[in-house]
């Protein structure tokens, strides 16, 4: 009954925005310690295919090249989850998934490529997008996205303590925990950190002319609301859309019937 309501909220909404192209490309970007499944087991990939989206399959950054699972899929439009390394710092992420974004487009030449990140990978794509922006990259979309800083500090610090005074610290660098000190600057600017001048450097810098969208969950637990709002940061005032979402910060399977109603032409 709640997905019911939320749906609904949220169309309201989306019948203000535009469509985009038929033939597009969605690449689903996870946070920082999380892997593209996490899109799939929270059946965001089961929404889209419902909604007439193809399985592209996992896409992989790598040294030598990118890494796809399938065999390029005909169909118009297409999904992929993106598996980006862990434990490395938001600069060297950006650079890995700039690698998949020109693996795509030589894959599906003339489609839309559309980016959807969800918690710190939104943050990572708009890097991207800043460092190095593609002519094929139409649209970011983030969800749960800490733009302009959040209470992760705290979180980062009472996790990675706790984790070292317990046997599970052992087995931090495997589940890619050991680099949260490393990046608590992405989550919550302090004093004259080199992650806070970094953030205060992206958030500043100038944005291609694309498609901005901002799902921001009220009542995420994590990231305040503000900060998941793109259109609030210097560089991109006035220029992205704003959905407000009853969602916490964990993907649900109704966010891939708001992105198929949000991309989708009309």
């Amino acid at each position: 009954m709640r997905g019911g309501i939320r749906i609904l909220f949220l169309a309201l909404v989306l019948a203000l925005l535009p469509g985009l192209a038929a033939a597009q490309i969605v690449m689903l970007v996870p946070g920082g310690w999380d892997r593209g499944d996490g899109f799939r087991q929270a059946g965001v990939t089961a929404a889209l295919n419902a909604a007439g989206y193809a399985d592209g399959g996992r896409a992989r950054a790598r040294p030598e090249a990118p890494w796809f699972e399938r065999a390029p899929d005909p169909a118009s439009r297409q999904f992929y989850t993106v598996d980006l390394p862990a434990g490395v710092a938001p600069p060297e992420r950006a650079r890995a998934l700039g690698q998949v974004v020109d693996g795509l487009a030589r894959r599906h030449p003339g489609r839309e490529l559309v980016l959807v990140g969800h918690s710190s990978g939104g943050v990572v794509a708009r890097e991207l997008l800043v460092r190095e922006p593609h002519p094929a990259v139409s649209t970011l979309v983030t969800f749960s996205a800490p733009h302009a800083g959040t209470g992760w500090n705290a979180l980062a610090r009472s996790v990675t303590d706790a984790l070292a005074d317990s046997a599970l610290g052992l087995y931090a660098p495997f589940a890619g925990l050991e680099g949260l000190h490393r990046h608590e600057g992405l989550w919550g600017p302090e004093g004259g950190s080199p992650e806070a001048a970094h953030m205060e450097w992206l958030n500043t810098r100038e944005h291609p002319p694309l498609r901005y969208v901002s799902v921001v969950r009220l009542a995420d637990p994590w990231v305040d609301a503000a900060s998941q709002d793109m259109n609030r940061l210097p560089a991109l005032r006035g220029r992205a859309h704003t959905l407000p979402s009853p969602g916490g910060h964990r993907l649900e399977a109704a966010d891939g019937t708001l992105l198929a109603a949000l991309l989708l032409p009309r």
